[in-house]
């Protein structure tokens, strides 16, 4: 029933065969052999193969990409399936690290020393984390020694001579930038990053001598001028204003599509106030670099300076859509959304206007100063760069990442590697559902869906995988997503109805069900659910009608009788449903919900020890029934039985933790223990994720009383009180 494998289809449907995909097809076709041959155990190991090959590979091809996210993933698995290889660790490091996680990264890279302490490259990434850590004697420390056993390093050189500068010691990082011009020649791009290695760590005349010595160099070197420029205003302010533009220009006329250099000279028109030109040179910036929200923030400002109140709008929601938080730049934001209110109110929209400036108050955490004055306005867009001089593929080497051809080959290579390894988790899927082990099967299909979602097959295998698990409520999405892949398929349709119905989605169920019956009205083990979830939805009419089809297809059953049971139970007939569900248990004693139901009923009448063992019965019959689990906790409860109904609630709030009633009646359970502390705390979820119940906060509020906690009790039962008064208003309008 599990759809079956595509993975020849994909090596051959791919790039020209190479060496890799050579023994991909060779492993492949081993497994199948060994498949057909009985041997299942072999043949997942010739898939397992494939992973163990690909999956650094795919790593390493992410990172390059650049896709840290992914690369992570990618390299973690490989982790698992080359546990000794330093290489796999010191790249899901440098993946680490581009995340942000540093802590992660330095416990990789521990591992890696402690079995290779002269790894120059685990010693190199461990420097750049404490770096970016700011621990710098350590960095310092661990740079050093790479150093020591790579002297022609440069990455490692560089790195060490930004440690020394963020430690203040200048003279050790200018022997260290003295010495790489040394062996690799004074040339214009070395001088740029000694530069900006000043520069971001506040040595700002240091910075300037370098850019103008790459000037010297190449006046033609690209962003140079702008780096300089820059770092006038870095140093001096406003005052350096017209040295800076005129860096920019010089800039922009060797290169007119940079960035930099148009949204610089459009900050300065804006600082002198003069808009048009501003917003020329702004309108440009953000053509090349749509998605930054940096020139429409400055852009609007234009436009307000040119009374163009419209275009100020646009800009200004522009730039905030592109900020949806204040980790990019908060004074942006609460200025834009000053200014937008602004220009709303001058064109009459004032309660826009009105609400845009109360967002403004609200974000605003520091008294409002003008544009002119901010100097961090400059440097906004441009940030701390020092992770970007950190970049643990190194700076000393050109980059080609930028190069579209490049790209275009990365992602060509990386959506290859990406089709192999899902294909070969589905397979070994296909391989451990052959041996009936289905919650193994799923965790390999779902792996296959997270690297190709879009594999033939693989929702389907996913969900049904899950199904036979009895994994209901796991089986929903992916049959959900198979369904809408292929909305006419009736086995979908049938599976997604079951599980909804076993997750008690009983509107869902019987639209998928009535479907299926009609297109299989010979099927009779179709209409128990589907009566069933028409009875949970008080739609008797067409729950008896579909009994009655069931009596004419399947004649007298088990389930017949548990519906006619349950049909009883719902028209108040205690008598003749527990006579029904005794019949369905004669003909079958070990059929589902029987014994459930007849605990139900017995439960109503008030004859707590009968539904007890009726509760017992079914949760002998299927001990993962958690609705069964609870009506024998709850019934324990009543009987004082307090340590196994405790015992039980709890065990039930381990499975299904969001279920307001077990924690209720756990915190009431312990509160009559006079267990108060724990009991507060049941209480407390409880209300939490059930706020609206009169009983949960009655019994909170006697529990906060208990421990003297009188105005927080009082409060309770005040809520109490009133959601009590609303249900008898609702109930007797």
């Amino acid at each position: 029933m599990f759809s079956g494998p595509a993975f020849l289809l994909v090596l051959s449907l791919l790039l020209p065969v190479q060496s890799p995909r050579d023994s991909f097809k060779l492993h492949y076709e081993r497994a199948e052999a060994l498949r057909s041959k009985g041997d299942l155990t072999a043949a997942e190991a010739e898939y397992t193969a494939i992973l163990s090959e690909t999956y650094y590979t795919l790593g390493k091809i992410l990172l390059a990409q650049p896709n840290y996210p992914e690369s992570v993933a990618a390299l973690e698995a490989a982790a698992n399936y080359h546990s000794d290889s330093n290489e796999v660790l010191i790249d899901l490091a440098i993946g680490y690290f581009h995340l942000e996680k540093y802590d992660k990264a330095l416990d990789a890279l521990g591992k890696t020393i402690a079995r290779n302490p002269r790894s120059v490259g685990a010693r190199h990434m461990l420097g750049k984390t404490y770096f970016m850590l700011g621990d710098f004697e350590r960095a310092t420390t661990e740079l050093q020694t790479a150093l020591n056993s790579s002297p022609k390093d440069y990455d490692v050189e560089y790195t060490l001579g930004l440690a020394y500068l963020k430690r203040r010691e200048i003279a050790s990082a200018r022997r260290i930038y003295d010495h790489m011009v040394e062996q690799l020649g004074n040339r214009p791009q070395l001088r740029v990053l000694i530069g900006r290695a000043y520069r971001e760590t506040g040595f700002l005349p240091e910075a300037i001598e370098e850019f103008k010595k790459a000037v010297a160099l190449d006046p033609q070197f690209p962003r140079v001028h702008y780096y300089l420029g820059l770092t006038y205003l870095l140093k001096d302010g406003t005052d350096k204003l017209g040295d800076a533009k005129q860096q920019f220009k010089i800039e922009l006329a060797a290169h007119p599509e940079e960035f930099f250099a148009n949204y610089y000279l459009g900050i300065a028109a804006t600082v002198e106030r003069n808009w048009q030109v501003a917003a020329e040179y702004l309108q440009k910036a953000s053509a090349i670099q749509p998605e930054n929200p940096d020139p429409y923030f400055f852009l609007g400002q234009a436009y307000q300076g040119l009374e163009q109140n419209d275009k100020a709008i646009e800009a200004l929601k522009k730039t905030i859509a592109l900020n949806p938080n204040l980790k990019h730049n908060d004074y942006q934001v609460t200025n834009a959304h000053y200014r937008l209110g602004q220009s709303l109110v001058k064109l009459g929209l004032t309660k826009e206007g009105q609400a845009e400036l109360e967002i403004a108050a609200d974000l605003k955490t520091a008294a409002f100063k003008r544009d002119e004055a901010k100097v961090t306005a400059f440097t906004s867009s441009e940030g701390n760069k020092l992770s970007e001089l950190l970049a643990p593929e190194g700076l000393m080497a050109d980059s080609s990442s930028g190069d579209k051809k490049t790209a275009a080959a990365l992602q060509s290579e990386g959506d290859f590697y990406k089709k192999v390894i899902a294909a070969a988790h589905n397979n070994i899927g296909l391989l451990r559902a052959e041996r009936q082990d289905f919650r193994n099967a799923a965790e390999q299909f779902r792996f296959a869906t997270k690297w190709d979602p879009k594999l033939e097959g693989v929702n389907f295998n996913l969900g049904l995988a899950y199904y036979k698990a009895e994994l209901y409520r796991d089986a929903l999405q992916p049959l959900e997503n198979e369904l809408k892949a292929r909305p006419d398929n009736l086995v979908v349709k049938q599976l997604l109805g079951l599980s909804y119905f076993m997750t008690d989605s009983y509107p869902q169920a019987s639209a998928l069900l009535t479907e299926v019956v009609a297109a299989k009205p010979n099927d009779s083990t179709l209409y128990y659910p589907l009566a069933l979830s028409l009875i949970n939805e008080k739609k008797t009419d067409a729950a008896n009608q579909v009994i009655q089809q069931m009596v004419s297809v399947g004649g007298n059953s088990p389930q017949l009788h548990i519906l006619l049971g349950r049909a009883s139970y719902d028209e108040g007939d205690s008598a003749k449903a527990i006579e029904e569900l005794q019949s369905a248990l004669t003909l079958d004693n070990k059929v589902l919900l029987a014994h459930f139901y007849s605990g139900v009923v017995y439960l109503k009448l008030g004859k707590f020890e009968e539904a007890r063992k009726e509760f017992e019965a079914e949760l002998t019959l299927n001990p993962s029934d958690l609705q069964a689990k609870y009506d024998l906790g709850y019934v324990c409860l009543a009987a004082q039985d307090f340590p196994r109904g405790i015992k039980l609630m709890r065990e039930i709030i381990a499975a299904k933790p969001e279920l307001a009633d077990a924690h209720y009646e756990l915190g009431k359970a312990l509160l009559q223990q006079g267990d108060v502390k724990r009991s507060i705390e049941s209480l407390e979820t409880a209300a939490k994720l059930d706020p609206d119940k009169a009983h949960i906060h009655y019994q909170l509020g006697r529990a906060y009383l208990a421990v003297g906690r009188r105005s927080d009790g009082d409060a309770q039962l005040e809520i109490s009180k009133q959601l009590k008064e609303k249900e008898r208003t609702q109930t007797n309008p």
